[in-house]
């Protein structure tokens, strides 16, 4: 019992009541006005993984204050972030969730492309978060199995709830209402959450009923004239992180097109003084906004030339790099990643497509053969594509670095179910071909599409490798551009029917084939006019096979963007009906590539006259077959 002098008698006082009454006064007090930036310099704990562990530092990237600000501007509902890579993005969005836990509890939704997407960043980001802050650590339990108020989707807290889910699962968008609404990379998004519409619409809608909602969009861009994230930045307040020029003051953003390599600087876009990176770095730096109108709307943009985490001789280095992979092999995805990951900046086809080029103007570069065979080839291949009625056949000869020789295109006619077609097919792809000093080459690898009559192709692919021969049964799948060419093996059943009945009598190996990445190949490879790595070789002479609708066809497919189910695909198109020399060229590269060739071993084969894929017979020498390939 404690006693209280109150009006100058003396009272006696519970102490549970003077507790519960100094308890009640700290809620009742006015809580300190907080922003984001200031609740994650005084909480936000960065990870051992991180480029500088330790207490957060927002001088240490400033450019995220006024982003992290925003979000809890009551005038602003939307924030949009369209940025490079290694800017801390994700680091902002951490921060406000965390904001959002502990200082001002809320509903809130943290949206990705993918519900495993979802998984990994709450197991990965979200949970390290909660662990290393001991605020956060105090409001949400630790994870257990039976635990509904926390688990890797959905976490409860004082006040509200987080719910993590995917832009691909219309069911994770569903439901309870939320008001903070967080996306990460919206570029990845597909264009449809199954059949319920656009996931960034349908996930907006879940905030509808508050009036203090907020939209938080953030992504790297893509293509332009697809890209979600640029879209939404051209809506809002369009906001560059802009650098004050050190000799005449002059307020501008980081511009990639006035940095000088060889000084590694870049020119004030005034007065024309080239400034050296960290000289431009260590000066006053603040956001510009193109439309300050916009108030609701909050839209930024910054590259990594402005990251304190990235050296510019990197940036430069990577774009060379990529750059001189464009030049010389006509590849330009390399240099997307780079526009889009590093400049911050809408990727757009005509801009970098590497140029075009005519089946004319492939068809004007053929050259004369005096032989079979011209100097400069050390290995063949033959490509089988198996139609109704016929095989359509091309030997091609290769060389270091993927130069490659159209050296004849053929069709063998026949009924795919009779023995006597595919016995002329062995008799052709196997038979010798000969350079102009007399020396023979034969057939190193064939590859032989088993799309249609599989059965049959299997039983032929079974045949030849019970006879030693280098036969390949390949599939193609199409559509999937990150595939690479030679994508895997896989065992298939060769069948038979047996009283009307279909038995398994047999197995063989096939190859599967990221046909995309051969196509790309090939239209990066009809654009190099040099003889060298990577160049197309085609024959003038008459009776191989080389006229203009084998050219036709060889360019008869095309890149485009197209939606697929909903999402924005690089997928291949035929401008004509038929596209068998395209499928033979990407077959043969595949050959090519299965068989591994030593190149330098081959070379000198070729040049001393062997014909290393000669049958061994009596008296003479076995071929051998190297650990790294074909020698």
């Amino acid at each position: 019992m404690m006693k209280v002098k109150v009006d100058r008698k003396d009272v006696d006082v519970e102490f549970h009541t003077l507790q519960f009454i100094c308890q009640l006064t700290d809620i009742l007090r006015p809580r300190e006005e907080m922003t984001i930036t200031q609740w994650a310099e005084k909480h936000m704990i960065l990870p051992d993984t991180s480029n500088e562990p330790g207490r957060f530092r927002v001088e240490r990237a400033p450019y995220q204050k006024e982003i992290m600000d925003a979000i809890t501007n009551p005038i602003v509902r939307d924030v949009s972030v369209m940025s490079s890579a290694q800017i801390g993005k994700t680091f902002i969005i951490l921060c406000g969730i965390g904001y959002f836990i502990d200082y001002e509890p809320t509903s809130q939704m943290m949206l990705l492309p993918t519900l495993q997407l979802s998984e990994r960043f709450s197991k990965t980001r979200l949970a390290t978060m909660i662990n290393d802050v001991d605020v956060l650590g105090k409001k949400i339990a630790p994870p257990k199995s039976k635990d509904s108020d926390n688990t890797i989707l959905f976490k409860q807290y004082p006040g509200g709830h987080i719910v993590l889910a995917g832009a691909n699962s219309a069911a994770s968008l569903s439901s309870m209402p939320l008001r903070v609404i967080w996306m990460d990379e919206i570029d990845r998004f597909p264009e449809s959450a199954g059949s319920e519409g656009n996931p960034i619409k349908l996930a907006q809608k879940r905030s509808t009923t508050f009036w203090d909602r907020k939209h938080i969009k953030t992504s790297t861009p893509t293509i332009k004239g697809f890209s979600k994230i640029e879209s939404e930045f051209m809506s809002g307040s369009m906001e560059e992180w802009c650098v004050q020029c050190p000799c005449c003051g002059t307020w501008q953003p980081y511009d990639f097109q006035r940095v000088i390599f060889s000084s590694v600087s870049m020119t004030c876009v005034n007065c024309k003084e080239d400034i050296g990176e960290m000289d431009w770095k260590e000066c006053n730096h603040k956001w510009i906004a193109a439309h300050p109108e916009r108030k609701t709307h909050r839209s930024f943009h910054i590259n990594e030339l402005a990251s304190p985490f990235v050296r510019w001789e990197d940036i430069i280095k990577e774009f060379k790099e990529a750059n001189e992979k464009l030049k010389k092999k006509h590849d330009a995805e390399d240099l997307k990643t780079f526009i889009n990951t590093t400049l911050g900046q809408t990727w757009k086809e005509t801009d970098f497509s590497g140029g075009q080029i005519t089946y004319e103007d492939l068809q004007k570069r053929a050259e004369y053969y005096n032989a079979d065979l011209p100097d400069g080839v050390l290995m063949l291949t033959a490509a089988v594509d198996v139609q109704g009625d016929r095989f359509e056949v091309e030997i091609r000869g290769w060389a270091r670095d993927y130069e490659s020789w159209g050296i004849y295109k053929t069709e063998i006619y026949g009924n795919i179910e009779q023995q006597e077609i595919w016995d002329k097919l062995e008799e052709y792809v196997f038979q010798a071909f000969y350079f102009e000093n007399g020396n023979r080459l034969s057939v190193a690898a064939v590859a032989i599409d088993t799309g249609y009559e599989a059965n049959q192709v299997y039983k032929w692919v079974k045949k030849m490798k019970n006879k030693g021969k280098s036969v390949y049964g390949i599939k193609g799948d199409a559509h999937k551009p990150g595939m690479s060419l030679v994508h895997k093996r896989t065992d298939v059943d060769i069948t038979e029917k047996i009283n009307g009945k279909k038995v398994v009598v047999d197995h063989t190996e096939i190859f599967i084939l990221g046909v995309d990445s051969g196509k790309t190949a090939l239209t990066n490879r009809a654009l190099i006019e040099k003889p060298g790595e990577g160049y197309l070789h085609f024959p003038s002479n008459e009776g191989r096979g080389y006229d203009e609708e084998y050219y036709k066809c060889l360019l008869s497919e095309r890149k485009v963007i197209k939606k697929v189910r909903g999402v924005l695909k690089e997928v291949w198109v035929k401008d004509v009906l038929r596209n068998e020399p395209l499928d033979l060229y990407v077959y043969g590269y595949a050959a090519c590539m299965i068989r591994r060739p030593a190149w330098d071993v081959l070379e000198q084969k070729v040049e001393d006259g062997i014909n290393y894929m000669q049958v061994a017979g009596k008296g003479k020498k076995k071929r051998r077959r190297a650990q790294k390939g074909i020698e």
